[in-house]
């Protein structure tokens, strides 16, 4: 989408770059970023609209690099608990194949069906999008765009909420680490 073109409401989602948990599932779990995930973040907004806000997860992996940012534009930051990445449970931390040697059929269960087969103490996915929801309801856009630097579950959760899906479809969106993505708000605001 070309940046110029900002619709009513815009809220602009981040998502944080690469980190040192490598391709471990990491929600609750907090590892920093790495150098290349730093660099991931700042290529993508090469062509950043003019925010008037920055919001971000509390997780450092979004948090630290939100904080600069703002400082950097001279902008308000709010970091706000709701838009926290999902907590994944028994995977929490662990690779997809560490998870299916230690948790055989959680994956396979959670991949075919996220609502209905959550990993095993994991935040249930109307929780999630509970949560989401109520953050997005707390967003100001009377002054214009905002950004929220987050995770790969809140933008693939959003996106669904966007094309008016349900949540439980996220999975088939991609977030790959440091991309930039627009998102129309209109019915939530």
């Amino acid at each position: 989408m070309n940046p110029e073109y900002v619709p009513e409401r815009t809220l602009w989602l981040l998502r944080h770059g690469e980190t040192t948990a490598g391709r471990a599932y990491i929600g609750r779990s907090d590892p920093p970023l790495t150098p290349q995930g730093w660099q991931q973040m700042e290529y993508a907004l090469q062509s950043a609209p003019d925010w008037q806000q920055v919001l971000s997860s509390p997780r450092q992996r979004c948090r630290t690099f939100a904080r600069e940012l703002a400082k950097r534009l001279s902008l308000p930051l709010q970091v706000q608990d709701a838009f926290a990445e999902y907590d994944f449970g028994v995977m929490e931390g662990l690779t997809a194949q560490q998870v299916l040697d230690q948790h055989p059929g959680v994956l396979d269960a959670f991949w075919q069906d996220p609502a209905g087969s959550p990993p095993p103490g994991a935040e249930p996915l109307a929780a999630f999008e509970t949560r989401l929801r109520s953050g997005l309801q707390q967003i100001d856009f009377s002054q214009g765009p905002v950004l929220l630097v987050c995770h790969g579950g809140v933008i693939r959760a959003l996106r669904c909420l966007e094309q008016g899906q349900p949540v439980s479809q996220l999975l088939q969106y991609s977030a790959p680490h440091g991309e930039l993505y627009p998102l129309s708000l209109p019915m939530w605001c």
